[in-house]
Formats: C-alpha cells, structure tokens, sequence
C-alpha cells in the first residue's frame, strides 16, 4: 500500500476532482447549495494539489524540511491523507441538509491560505510555498463564498461553530499525530518546529539548512 499510494495518490486525488466537476455538472439542478459546496470543494482541492505536488511540487519536502519530520513511509502518510480528504469533503456532501459539516469543510479554505503563507516566510529564494496560489485564488475564494452564502441564508447558528472545530480539527490532529509518532517523531516536537520555522528567525535558518 505505501509503494502504491506514493506513485498513485496524486492520481487518485486528480480522478476525485474529475469525478466532482462531472458531479456538479450532471446533478447542479436537481442539488441544493448545502451539497454543492463541498462538491466544488473537492475540485479546487484537485486543483490545489496540482500545484502542491507537481507544479512546481515540493510542499511535502518544505514541510518535512520545517519540521525535520523524516517521512519513512510517504505513501501512507499520502494515504492518511487521501482519506482525511474523503472524510471531510463527501461526508458534507452525502449528508445534505446539515450546515456545519458544511462549515467544516469551508474552513479548510481558511486554513490552507493561512498555512501556505507562513510556510512561504522560510522559501529561499522567495515569498512562496508550493500550493499558495491555488490556495490564495482557488480555495479561499471557494470558502469564503461558502461562508457568505451560509451567513446570508441566515444558516448559521453560535453551537455549529463547536460542531464543525470537532469534526474536522479532531481528526486533523489525530490523523497528523499518529503520522509523525509512526515515524519516530513526538508530536510536540513537531509543532514546536513548525511554529519556530514559521515566527522565529533560528527556526528559519534551521529550515533553511534542511533544504540545503
């Protein structure tokens, strides 16, 4: 399974956004908003990963460069991923009618963008980290059209803040925990050096040695 998701999950992550455009496209009249949403969501994220990956790609070895995580087995980790993905995409999207799974899965466009610019402060050679344009001009904008449309309908209720940061933080941490422990990392060292690489100088320069 490693071997097979580290050369085919950029693929498989490409076929989900074919599979979402060719959703939305057949079923667009017969869908509410609600469904809508995280559909579309899945294409921009297609999209995203085109940049993140391939062109230019490197995200993944600017994060590990950040952290001084050693990835043993990338294409686990690709697939714990790819399932997170799942999870918080077409959950939203088959449970139609809920607003904050809905909520959940905009906030990842809020996320990503914040993300990939403190990501960008350690690049060599400029202020970019592969992924930020998608994210800046495909994902925020998708998020933040999600949240306007929520807001406007007067669907948003205080309480479905709480039940949208549980269903997609606690999984998002626990996914990334168990990742970096099975590959001989503790978890607090590795927030430690993500949050020193992105705010602190020493921890720029250290990043910056690692890429070398």
């Amino acid at each position: 399974m490693d071997k097979f998701m580290k050369k085919y999950s950029f693929l498989l992550t490409s076929l989900l956004g074919v599979i979402a455009v060719m959703w939305l496209v057949i079923g667009w009249n017969d869908m509410d908003m609600l469904r809508k949403l995280p559909i579309i969501y899945i294409a921009a994220l297609a999209v995203h990963e085109i940049e993140e990956l391939k062109f230019p790609g490197g995200f993944v070895e600017l994060v590990t460069a950040m952290t001084g995580l050693k990835l043993k087995k990338l294409g686990l980790a690709k697939l714990g991923l790819l399932m997170f993905t799942l999870y918080a995409t077409i959950i939203p999207a088959f449970i139609s009618g809920y607003v904050w799974p809905v909520m959940a899965t905009m906030f990842i466009g809020i996320i990503e963008i914040f993300a990939h610019l403190a990501a960008a402060r350690v690049n060599l050679k400029k202020f970019y980290s592969p992924g930020m344009l998608t994210a800046v001009i495909v994902q925020f904008p998708v998020a933040v059209y999600g949240f306007y449309y929520l807001f406007s309908n007067q669907m948003v209720k205080g309480i479905y803040w709480l039940y949208a940061f549980i269903f997609l933080l606690i999984p998002l941490f626990g996914l990334q925990a168990i990742i970096v422990k099975s590959n001989g990392q503790k978890y607090g060292e590795f927030i430690n050096n993500a949050r020193k690489a992105m705010l602190t100088s020493e921890g720029r320069e250290k990043t910056k040695n690692r890429i070398k």
